[in-house]
Order: C-alpha cells, then structure tokens, then sequence
C-alpha cells in the first residue's frame, strides 16, 4: 500500500508497495488455468497501486491477464482507493467491458466529508470518488460498484455524517460494507480523541 491512512495499522505490517512482475502473474495466471480454474480474482491490499513501483501500470497487467484467460473463464479485479483508479478511468472502462472480466470493482470512499477524508489522509475528496463512480456506470453496462464507509471516526460530525449518508442514498450501492471506527494501537487516530460511544451507531 501507498497510502498512509491515519486509521491503518496494515501499513505497519505489511511495509510499502510491493509489485510481482508482470510476467510472473500471467505465467501463474496461465497455469492456474490449465489446471482447470474457471475464475481468478487479481487481489492486493490496493490493486490500483500496481506496478507503481516497478513501472508498470495495471490496465498494463490487465490487458495481457485478459489474453490468457481461455473461453469459460473470468477475471475479478480487487480493490483499489480512487487516487489510484482515477489515473486509468478510460482504460479500466474498457477493462471491465470485457466479457471475460466482471462487471464488479470495489473502490472504498470511507467517508463523504472532505475534512474526515483530510483527517484520514485519505489523498482524495468525496468528488474524485464520485467522479469514478460516475464515469464508470455511464460507460460499463450493469456494472457493481462495493465501497466501504468508516462510522464515528475521532473528528466526523452530525454534519460529516450526513454528507456520507446523502452519498449512500444517491448511488444506491448494492455492496456496502459499514465499520466502526476503532482506535488500532500505534496509528495516529488511535491518539485523537474518541467520539462518545453512545453518538457512535450502526
């Protein structure tokens, strides 16, 4: 990962970005295949940073995983932060139009408020998300959008709560996967002061 998410203890246990070669990922690609596997998911802690490390892109990826993907089978393509997606929005448009690739991406928001999201270190704002959001529907036929949304974070507000709640209620999302904020030891948030518990509900 690339992101230094004040909540976040997975960066501390999993150190900095770490990309496989390409060719490395298709070679197992193919031979998962040829061992009779009908489905891979292409997964990481944020697909989106692939190859950002080795100078490589992941539409770059995507495009020669899709060529070894034999007849009957498909392609799921993990989660990715928008920062990230949003450099290659045409090209992963095309991606997910492919008809051996679902229709599916999970892209998390966390929070509709621009000052949570500065809070978080999130490195984007709720329009850059609604920016992927939005380009990618109009352009991939029946396509499922997940996202994620952090609830009572130290600094959010009834207002900031609201925001995220009219984000939710525009979009309709058919994945969405609701946590509590919870203070990991070591992160930065884990020393912001804490929102009493009984404002704090799901």
């Amino acid at each position: 990962c690339l992101n230094q998410c004040t909540y976040c203890k997975t960066k501390h246990a999993r150190g900095d970005l770490g990309s496989y070669p390409p060719e490395e990922i298709v070679n197992r690609a193919k031979q998962a295949f040829n061992e009779g596997v009908v489905e891979m998911w292409l997964t990481s802690e944020d697909t989106g940073a692939y190859g950002k490390d080795i100078g490589v892109t992941l539409p770059e990826l995507l495009w020669q995983l899709v060529k070894v993907i034999p007849e009957g089978g498909r392609m799921r393509i993990g989660m990715t932060n928008p920062p990230y997606i949003l450099e290659h929005l045409e090209e992963m448009a095309k991606i997910l139009n492919h008809p051996r690739v679902y229709s599916f991406l999970h892209v998390p928001v966390q929070s509709a408020s621009t000052n949570v999201l500065a809070d978080m270190k999130r490195e984007y704002i709720a329009e850059d998300f609604e920016h992927v959001v939005n380009y990618l529907r109009q352009r991939v036929p029946d396509l499922t959008i997940a996202t994620d949304l952090i609830c009572g974070f130290p600094t959010e507000t009834e207002d900031d709560f609201q925001k995220t709640l009219d984000l939710v209620k525009k979009y309709k999302f058919p994945s969405l996967f609701i946590n509590q904020f919870y203070p990991r030891p070591g992160t930065p948030a884990a020393r912001m002061k804490r929102l009493p518990t009984e404002e704090v509900s799901l």
